[in-house]
């Protein structure tokens, strides 16, 4: 008899923003909407950290308190938001983590694409 595999979501979309931003606004975007910080949050280390950090149950509107190593010492604060999840709603070792800006979702209407 084989160990049964824990079920985990194939991929969880998640968003980030400022801190200081209405997480429902269109107005108040800095930083975070600057490509060089998303080229940091996509990077495979950052997405293994989450995957590690936040291992587990996770609900769609789940929000976490983060910050991404923006070089020369100089960390930025981001709140990252679970706005999708593809299948159950566990991420574990092999579940996907795709990061995308807020104001894109805010932009899209909810839709993450």
């Amino acid at each position: 008899m084989g160990e049964r595999a824990t079920p985990e979501a194939a991929r969880v979309v998640v968003s980030f923003r400022s801190p200081e931003t209405d997480p429902d606004g269109d107005d108040g975007w800095w930083v975070a909407d600057s490509e060089w910080l998303q080229e940091s949050m996509t990077e495979d280390r950052y997405r293994r950290y989450l995957r590690r950090a936040h291992a587990g149950p996770v609900d769609v509107g789940d929000e976490w308190a983060e910050f991404v190593n923006c070089g020369c010492a100089s960390p930025e604060d981001v709140i990252l938001r679970v706005e999708e999840i593809d299948g159950d709603a566990v991420i574990g070792p092999e579940t996907s983590i795709e990061v995308v800006p807020r104001k894109a979702v805010v932009d899209a209407g909810g839709e993450t694409a």
